[in-house]
């Protein structure tokens, strides 16, 4: 098997899972390289987060290895604006990173956001010196809009109109 077909069978087997006891263990093993800390808000955090909110939706990235990583998102609230959702938290296991799974769980993401049919628009943001994550949301249609309050770089995803 040529590299790139292997890599293209890594990629393609990514995929979400509803987070659960089945594999929230395997979520709370995931670890970041040291100079990644800054770049994600703690998963188990975030979980506990979604707890709180029903709009909260919470995703382990898996493969056909098991979890390598975790991702959640927002449906709007009640003080959201109607058809905005949010990214808030994506990251791929040290372990797993560089194999495509994290720009596979955005368009994973992208179109499981889409089937709840009012997608207006999808935001996320990310640290200025994140040139990982800068270049993954490009990749993935995400265009910059601006800098946020905490100096997060905010960007922004819309669905083609056709």
């Amino acid at each position: 098997m040529r590299p790139y077909q292997r890599f293209l069978k890594k990629w393609i087997t990514t995929n979400l899972h509803v987070v659960n006891k089945e594999n929230f263990a395997n979520i709370a093993e995931l670890e970041l390289h040291a100079h990644q800390q800054d770049h994600a808000a703690n998963t188990l955090y975030a979980i506990a987060q979604a707890s709180f909110h029903p709009n909260y939706h919470c995703r382990a990235i898996a493969d056909k290895d098991g979890v390598v990583g975790f991702l959640m998102y927002a449906a709007p609230g009640a003080e959201d604006e109607a058809g905005d959702y949010t990214i808030y938290h994506l990251m791929v296991d040290r372990r797993h990173q560089g194999r495509g799974h994290g720009r596979r769980a955005v368009e994973l993401a992208l179109a499981e956001i889409g089937k709840h049919g009012d997608v207006q628009r999808i935001w996320t943001s990310y640290q200025p010196d994140n040139a990982v994550a800068r270049e993954l949301y490009a990749a993935c249609g995400f265009t910059e809009a601006g800098t946020e309050e905490d100096g997060e770089l905010y960007a922004v995803w819309t669905p083609d109109p056709y």
